[in-house]
């Protein structure tokens, strides 16, 4: 309804907002030699805890800052774009829209003082750097105001109204209009409202044709679909834009979203993240990531095969199969930590099992070899599946991979947690490891799939290492 005018709003937000990142920079620069003059001349008032401040000298003219200006203007609207600023473009989420701003600048900050730092540029001012980011964050919020107020004002004239007729039948006129009222601010109106078992293909033509309507929303119930085919050809021949008002279905856990197959419009429902460039990060970072911790801890993986087999017998790297993604099995290593006959004795172990439902665990088990005991507490078992990582078996970050065992006795709700690749740690992981209870594991990888992004991922592989360090594996 609303999405031609929030595109025109969004093409020009990024064209201003590249423009004020480059003129925040030209504003901290100036800034920055101001304070140095005003330094210059109450340096001697001043207490001691302040800074020095010292004007440019030749070294620190400003063709010294001529490569910050691209840089500013493409990090600031991805980082803004990142805290969903580019997304909220609803007139009364202004708050939100404030905050995402705060953040996006803090962030870019941070960034280039870094990379400044990294890339020894002794030359680039951090006081300018910090400047920009609060001349940024100053005139991003009175851009949003500026036009926040135009668009509200333009968009009170008739002129500008956006005419749209609701085409419904009892039960589901409330829910369509309460949508169109909500979005006033754009403009939006309902310019009426016709009842889908009153009308003829005549009296709908005639009703777009004299009321000047812009879209048609069909909200109607599931078993009157059929009923719509002619009203939206004679939408497609006035050239008005139809919307059909999905109500068939509505999911609790999973996102709709309309696709395409062979030009046929499908709703599909996705129980998992659907942010498919965000995926295609996690699995390029899961290839680099597990490639490169093979190479750099291949010492201690030479030093732990070698403790392994000299300490007992039988193979060094333990096989077992596991269910992977919707329950496909694959092959899952492991430094072998028990005894060669650790299979044959756990059927001897099960009354003393600790764990209710289908998991296993006892404490001080006897099937644990003094080396594996070792391995285990830092969790350095568990570094054969970056192998399983590289390959595409795994993720680095996901729900915990179970036994095929293990899933028959899954409940239906437990079986969701195979909707995601498995990973070499979870939320579980970090949150109580084994000595949560089997159902909690689940609770927390479901917990995981529902909310799913990198900087989650990024958080749970930092409390990983402080498990691993503290040495609280099992």
């Amino acid at each position: 309804m609303v999405h031609e005018r929030q595109y025109i709003l969004l093409r020009l937000n990024l064209l201003i907002d590249m423009l004020l990142a480059m003129l925040a920079l030209v504003a901290a620069y100036y800034t920055r030699s101001l304070l140095a003059y005003f330094y210059v001349d109450f340096a001697s008032v001043l207490p001691v805890w302040f800074p020095e401040i010292i004007p440019y000298e030749e070294s620190h003219l400003f063709k010294e800052y001529l490569w910050l200006f691209p840089s500013c203007a493409v990090l600031w609207p991805l980082a803004l774009n990142r805290w969903g600023y580019y997304d909220l473009y609803d007139f009364r989420n202004a708050g939100i829209r404030r905050r995402a701003v705060v953040k996006a600048s803090a962030f870019c900050g941070i960034f280039l003082v870094t990379a400044i730092f990294v890339f020894k540029q002794q030359f680039i001012a951090r006081i300018v750097v910090v400047g920009t980011a609060l001349w940024a964050t100053g005139l991003l919020i009175i851009k949003d105001n500026i036009i926040r107020s135009i668009f509200i004002n333009l968009n009170k004239n008739p002129e500008y109204f956006h005419n749209i007729l609701v085409v419904t039948e009892s039960g589901k006129s409330q829910k369509a209009k309460k949508l169109v009222d909500q979005y006033k601010e754009w403009g939006l109106r309902i310019s009426g409202e016709l009842d889908i078992n009153s009308i003829s293909s005549e009296s709908f033509t005639e009703n777009i044709t004299h009321s000047q309507v812009d879209e048609v929303i069909f909200a109607v119930k599931p078993d009157s679909l059929s009923k719509l085919t002619e009203y939206i050809n004679i939408c497609e021949q006035l050239g008005i834009k139809t919307i059909i008002f999905l109500d068939v279905y509505k999911p609790v856990i999973s996102a709709a979203n309309t696709e395409y197959l062979f030009g046929i419009p499908m709703l599909t429902l996705s129980p998992t993240t659907r942010n498919f460039g965000s995926l295609t990060v996690k699995v390029f970072f899961d290839r680099v990531a597990a490639l490169f911790l093979l190479i750099i801890l291949s010492p201690l993986l030479i030093i732990i095969y070698f403790a392994v087999k000299l300490t007992s017998k039988g193979p060094v790297i333990y096989k077992q199969q596991r269910c992977g993604i919707n329950g496909k099995n694959f092959t899952f290593y492991k430094f072998r930590s028990m005894y060669n006959n650790a299979a044959e004795i756990k059927s001897t172990l099960q009354d003393n099992n600790e764990m209710a439902g289908w998991a296993f665990k006892i404490k001080n088990d006897p099937r644990i070899t003094p080396v594996g005991k070792f391995i285990r507490r830092f969790s350095f078992d568990e570094l054969p599946q970056l192998w399983n990582v590289l390959k595409g078996d795994m993720s680095l970050v996901g729900p915990r991979p179970a036994l095929p065992e293990e899933v028959e006795k899954f409940k239906l709700w437990e079986r969701r947690r195979l909707s995601m690749k498995p990973g070499m740690t979870g939320l579980w992981q970090v949150s109580g490891r084994t000595q949560l209870p089997n159902d909690q594991w689940v609770v927390y990888d479901l917990e995981y799939i529902d909310n799913w992004s990198l900087t989650n991922d990024i958080k749970i592989i930092s409390r990983t290492l402080l498990v691993i360090v503290r040495g609280d594996g099992v």
